[in-house]
């Protein structure tokens, strides 16, 4: 969401850094600069420094740092948004009302609008399924499932009828246009036939909501017997779940289903178990186990730790056990043990499910198991050392051994995050040197190693390029933050660098994001300054490149100001030119290298390089 410039500017202007900091971490003053340990790693000596003068902060150790809204962001794990809602608060600036530019109500753009659309669709789905005699088998399955009256009225579980125009006929009367429904992902348009279609037919009606209790999409799941009729029908069968696509109110990155329910109760217990499917979540909260959320249609991701660590500190991976589940708890434990939180890992016995092991086993056995669940480090290596002699077959107990260091490695405990996680990799650390039979000082010096190969790597090559390219991406990397140093030292000269440099001649990443912004600050006409430019950027790690830019333009001003920044500005664009020809050089050679390639197709790319040739050393 964007905020008025405005509302941004008042909100940092009344807000010092010094001040903003010094109530949250004690601040000490070394000359003009101040110091604090910083909460974001095991710091003895103060390593993060606050800048009365750039209103800005940083972290050395953590590479982490930024302005005052970029703090907020960090210490309270929250979005821009909030950010500037919780410092306005603090400042006592009202904040405006035209955050955007408004839109009409009953516009399939208006998220209000949009909001009530889900809503109403949600009861009309929960009333069928209650009332109507359509949804008998609907009720039957369910009953079937264990699930009763309390937990279809706390989850709100609809049923949509096998028709096509079922919802779509309600809305008639309702003030909710197609194109409504059709921005909810409720309906979709028939390239066919141009008309209008239910995209929820013949489906038990999940209703997912955000943290405000809000209904912002569906999940459904076909009734087997409407199924096994389609799969007759058209020899194909249909998908057993399907869920909202992406609209203005739901990324399924962004939003786990049942943790408005959950979050009732983790605000005293701070514990979050993390099921796979809609069912296993309700079948837990059936049991008594009320802090269960559930991802919606996709795997754990980076974004979905952030919302989780709003509401736990603690939490434990439930996946199914079988091979598939045990396949995807490895594929998403990466994801997690980046991230500073107490992560357990359960996998359930015989290849069950959550819901059917309450169900079978009950909830006492459930929390036993939970409780006794294994640490995401120990539960590597087990999955990684099972059923290897690690004294006798030594290939593949040294393939184990480098899997389980590369992801100890990936984990930020080194940076010391907090002192649990690093006692606790010293243990695994220890564990392993007995078990493999390996000195501990060889494997703590193993994965130091792996730690700056991994920065090094995620810094220059996060794509996996191939190193001709790598190298070309550093070369771009380092030309890009030069140009960018030139133009925070003088705005005069952003004219210049426009007309010669597209944004598309910057490598996709922080960089490109920062130059883009200014070429729009130019077009549109307005002030383009460091302080400018940090207000335009709500990305924390936008702005932390920004304010790192423009420390590293300071200290060359101060070591070289008799530099003519125009002529450097000129050789920038001259490499960016080269550069430009060298890639083009490249990839016409990788072409020639395509084994399909014909006779006329090879002339073609040998004259064109040819021709670039000649003109690279001036001969027409």
């Amino acid at each position: 969401m964007s905020f008025a410039f405005d509302d941004k500017d008042r909100v940092k202007q009344a807000t010092d850094i010094v001040d903003l900091v010094g109530t949250y971490l004690q601040l000490r003053r070394h000359g003009n600069m101040y110091s604090a340990l910083c909460p974001w790693h095991q710091d003895t000596k103060p390593s993060l420094q606050v800048n009365p003068n750039r209103q800005s902060w940083k972290c050395w150790v953590c590479d982490v740092g930024g302005d005052v809204f970029s703090f907020i962001m960090k210490r309270e794990n929250v979005e821009f948004r909030q950010a500037l809602e919780l410092l306005a608060e603090r400042a006592g600036i009202e904040l405006s009302t035209h955050r955007l530019p408004k839109t009409i109500a009953g516009n399939p753009n208006d998220k209000p609008t949009l909001f009530r659309a889900v809503q109403w669709a949600s009861q009309q789905y929960h009333q069928c399924l209650l009332n109507d005699s359509a949804a008998e088998p609907a009720r039957l399955y369910l009953a079937a499932r264990g699930i009763n009256e309390a937990a279809i009225s706390q989850f709100q579980i609809g049923f949509s009828p096998n028709q096509w125009s079922w919802l779509l006929d309600r809305s008639r009367t309702s003030g909710f246009s197609p194109e409504v429904l059709q921005s909810c992902g409720l309906i979709q348009k028939s390239d066919r036939t141009n008309g209008w279609y239910e995209r929820f037919r013949g489906r038990l009606m999940f209703p997912i909501a955000d943290t405000q209790d809000r209904s912002i999409a569906f999940g459904g799941r076909i009734l087997p017997e409407i199924a096994e009729r389609e799969e007759t029908d058209s020899g194909r069968a249909p998908a057993k779940y399907i869920n909202s696509p992406e609209t203005k109110l739901y990324s399924k990155s962004d939003n786990l289903f049942g943790l408005n329910v959950a979050r009732k109760i983790l605000s005293s217990q701070r514990h979050l178990i993390i099921v796979e499917g809609y069912t296993d979540v309700i079948g837990s909260w059936i049991a008594g186990i009320e802090n269960t959320a559930a991802v919606c249609g996709t795997s754990l991701n980076q974004r979905h730790i952030q919302v989780i660590k709003r509401f736990a500190d603690r939490i434990t991976l439930v996946l199914d056990g079988d091979e598939a589940g045990q396949r995807r708890t490895n594929d998403i434990l990466e994801h997690f043990i980046q991230a500073d939180v107490d992560l357990r890992i359960l996998t359930l016995p015989d290849g069950q499910d959550p819901c059917d092991f309450v169900q079978q086993q009950g909830a006492s056995t459930f929390r036993k198991l939970i409780d006794e669940a294994s640490d995401a480090l120990d539960h590597k290596v087990i999955i990684e050392t099972q059923g290897i002699d690690l004294i006798r077959d030594t290939h593949q107990a040294n393939r184990a051994l480098d899997s389980i260091l590369r992801t100890i490695a990936s984990s930020p405990d080194q940076l010391g995050t907090s002192s649990e996680s690093r006692l606790r990799t010293q243990q695994i650390l220890t564990r392993l040197s007995q078990r493999f039979q390996i000195d501990l000082d060889t494997l703590r010096g193993r994965v130091t190693e792996l730690r700056k190969t991994q920065k090094s790597y995620k810094s220059d090559d996060a794509g996996g390029k191939p190193a001709a390219k790598r190298e070309a991406t550093k070369t771009l990397i380092s030309l890009e933050s030069e140009l960018l140093q030139i133009l925070l030292r003088s705005g005069e000269l952003i004219d210049q660098a426009i007309e010669n440099i597209s944004p598309h001649q910057f490598v996709e990443g922080p960089c490109r994001d920062i130059y883009m912004l200014i070429c729009q600050c130019f077009h549109e006409g307005e002030l383009i300054t460091f302080d400018s430019l940090m207000l335009q950027l709500e990305d924390p790690g936008l702005k932390h490149m920004l304010d790192r830019l423009d420390e590293e333009s300071q200290a060359k001003t101060a070591l070289a100001a008799e530099i003519d920044l125009s002529d450097q500005l000129n050789q920038v664009i001259e490499k960016f030119g080269r550069e430009a020809n060298e890639i083009e050089k490249r990839q016409a050679i990788a072409n020639l290298n395509q084994p399909e390639l014909n006779q006329q197709e090879e002339a073609r790319i040998l004259e064109q390089l040819f021709q670039k040739a000649k003109e690279r050393q001036g001969i027409q």
